[in-house]
């Protein structure tokens, strides 16, 4: 009675084990794609496509009591900020953000406004074309031509070809704001500006701000774009829109909103003076908000 009991109890052990197997590959992960192309990693439990931006409430214009604007330099030379440089060519469904960039600019996806010290206008106006941004630098598109009829179609850039290792920093617009209605304060990334460092032979390292991309048109695309935030940890995986908007960055203040309109380097002399000034802006907006909650 014992044996056959114990049989029929490991029988019924195997069959369960041998069905949650089955559904496993059913259901769970596979390492196949639909074309039977081997992934190189596990899928995340969401597809990249289907992954949207960190939703945020926006506020209405007589809600806003106070407001700051305030200009950052991104340094992808920090360590912190290496998710966003790296890797320097399109790997493992990862890409930097300025290839993300200029691929979004290149296929005509997002809009981009022109550049100008001091103001920014985000116009029709102010619209910039591709070619015209790129054609200054000596980048001129590809193009294909037909063996049998001749005619030419304009392709893409080559990965080789994207100047990612030369931007080397960025520009952030952001806007510090409280809302009275929800009695909430924070920060809203406005807009980013790639800075494109070349060697000139007769100047030396010269510096190019390119163009503005509102940050809100660039959030869909960053929430499909994954990052490695860890080297010790390769599954801890998350978008750019996460780095961005929990503020996964690293950067320096170099302009606020003010009545003269000018940056930090137009008044201050020394790197001394440059750092009392930033640390003066840091704690206004500290103060404003320790004040708003104290008793």
């Amino acid at each position: 009675m014992k044996k056959t009991f114990y049989q029929l109890f490991f029988a019924g052990l195997f069959l369960m084990l041998g069905n949650m197997a089955v559904a496993q590959e059913e259901g769970g992960v596979s390492f196949f794609g639909e074309n039977g192309e081997l992934a190189t990693n596990i899928p995340t439990s969401v597809s990249l496509e289907e992954r949207k931006p960190i939703e945020y409430n926006n506020p209405r214009a007589d809600d806003i009591i106070w407001q700051k604007v305030v200009y950052r330099i991104v340094d992808l030379r920090e360590k912190m900020n290496f998710p966003l440089y790296f890797p320097e060519e399109t790997s493992d469904n990862r890409q930097s953000l300025f290839t993300t960039i200029f691929r979004l600019f290149e296929r005509d996806q997002i809009k981009c406004y022109s550049y100008k010290d001091n103001v920014e206008f985000f116009t029709e106006n102010e619209l910039v074309k591709f070619d015209d941004i790129f054609s200054k630098y000596g980048m001129v598109r590809p193009v294909k031509r037909d063996s049998v009829s001749g005619d030419t179609t304009i392709v893409e850039f080559d990965e080789s070809d994207i100047p990612n290792r030369e931007i080397l920093k960025y520009y952030v617009k952001e806007v510090w704001y409280f809302d009275k209605h929800n009695s909430h304060f924070n920060v809203r990334i406005m807009a980013i500006c790639p800075i494109w460092y070349r060697q000139d032979y007769d100047l030396g390292l010269q510096k190019y701000p390119l163009f503005w991309v509102p940050f809100d048109l660039l959030r869909p695309y960053l929430a499909q774009n994954e990052i490695l935030v860890s080297d010790r940890n390769n599954g801890a995986r998350e978008t750019m829109d996460d780095l961005f908007i929990k503020r996964r960055f690293g950067s320096y203040i170099y302009k606020e909103s003010s009545t003269r309109n000018r940056n930090l380097l137009q008044y201050n002399s020394t790197a001394e003076q440059m750092n009392r000034e930033q640390e003066r802006i840091k704690n206004e907006i500290f103060n404003f908000e320790q004040d708003l909650w104290e008793y």
